[in-house]
């Protein structure tokens, strides 16, 4: 009789950590410069504390519900008809998002690496690398994550690392900023760690799934200390001025380092680094998106829902019309995404509390 496999609590949180860091470690500097000045390095701060209270009900609920995910007790909750309209809507952004995604990764190939080679190319070869791996199982999904991580993670320290020695301490001044920082930057902030979702359907395939608070503290620590490392070497490096009119502030940073005679261009391990980040991130947002449309359609198979999503996927990552229309959409499905992927929980946390508090007076 073969044994069930299992997901260990540091390889749930090796998955989170894996998702939410990805396509916007080249441009995120650029971001928070725009929205804090100089109080970047707080506001990112601000939004992994943010992302930790905001992803609390989640972990809190898949320990309640054990062996379900969101998809399934939220029917419990709110009613069948009501949750699989909020669904529908999850749907929905993840699928956007796994386009936009797409389309950012063939924009920076575009400008960056292939300038003659249509950006249809690009595109298309990712999504489908990416269409085929999402027809695995949860279990395998997270080995895949665990087995790419170090790839990606280890390269972006030492680039941090290697950055750290240049920060010049007066470009970090003052910490608070000159101005009032902009509130869409605490969105923005926060943003980046939408892929935490993925915990709601990791938790049933847990070993310990009391611990799923601490898979969710540990992976976005984990990629949220990264994020902090490049703003300060970004910022303390380059100034605020200079980051705001760098598009790809990171890998300006990669550019200007050189490991003696061994790596004189490290921009290059960079790119295909980041090319492993960008698989991550989309392959989550991919997998979410097809999960989520087999629990709609009663799929027992995601073979079925992964096939089905490609066209569409491809589709709407075709509709931007430059590098700045497709950032201005991603703007706007950020804001969708944070309401569907932590208000939608916390609603479902209060409900099940009144209902905690039928059951013991009824």
């Amino acid at each position: 009789m073969s044994r069930k496999q299992t997901i260990l609590t540091i390889q749930a949180a090796t998955v989170i950590a894996s998702s939410t860091f990805g396509v916007s470690v080249l441009s995120f500097p650029n971001a928070m410069a725009r929205s804090a000045g100089t109080g970047a390095p707080l506001m990112t701060v601000a939004g992994i504390l943010l992302a930790l209270l905001g992803f609390w009900p989640l972990a809190s609920l898949g320990r309640k519900f054990k062996g379900q995910t969101i998809f399934e007790y939220g029917q419990v909750l709110i009613g069948k008809w009501a949750a699989a309209g909020i669904h529908v809507l999850l749907l929905l952004f993840f699928t956007v998002s796994s386009a936009l995604y797409i389309r950012e990764f063939g924009n920076v190939l575009s400008i960056v690496v292939f300038r003659k080679t249509p950006i249809e190319v690009s595109m298309i070869l990712i999504l489908l690398t990416v269409a085929f791996s999402c027809r695995r199982d949860v279990v395998k999904f997270s080995y895949i994550h665990i087995f790419y991580f170090p790839f990606m993670f280890l390269p972006f320290l030492l680039l941090m690392l290697l950055s750290v020695s240049r920060i010049d301490i007066l470009n970090l001044l003052p910490m608070m900023g000159n101005h009032p920082m902009n509130p869409i930057g605490f969105a923005q902030s926060l943003s980046l760690y939408l892929g935490t979702f993925v915990i709601t359907v990791l938790i049933p395939h847990m070993s310990n799934p009391e611990a799923s608070m601490k898979s969710v503290i540990y992976g976005i620590i984990a990629s949220g200390a990264l994020y902090l490392l490049m703003i300060l070497s970004s910022l303390g490096i380059y100034g605020v001025q200079e980051t705001k009119k760098l598009i790809y502030p990171t890998l300006e940073l990669s550019r200007s380092i050189s490991l003696g005679g061994v790596l004189e261009r490290f921009d290059v391990l960079f790119i295909v680094v980041w090319f492993v980040t960008v698989y991550t991130t989309i392959y989550t947002s991919y997998y979410l998106a097809s999960y989520t449309l087999s629990k709609l359609l009663n799929f027992s198979d995601l073979r079925v829902s992964s096939s089905f999503l490609f066209p569409f996927l491809l589709a709407i990552s075709l509709i931007p019309r430059s590098v700045f229309q497709s950032g201005d959409i991603a703007r706007s499905t950020e804001f969708v995404g944070i309401v569907l992927a932590i208000l939608y929980p916390l609603l479902l946390k209060i409900i099940s509390l009144f209902h905690r508090r039928r059951e013991r007076n009824p």
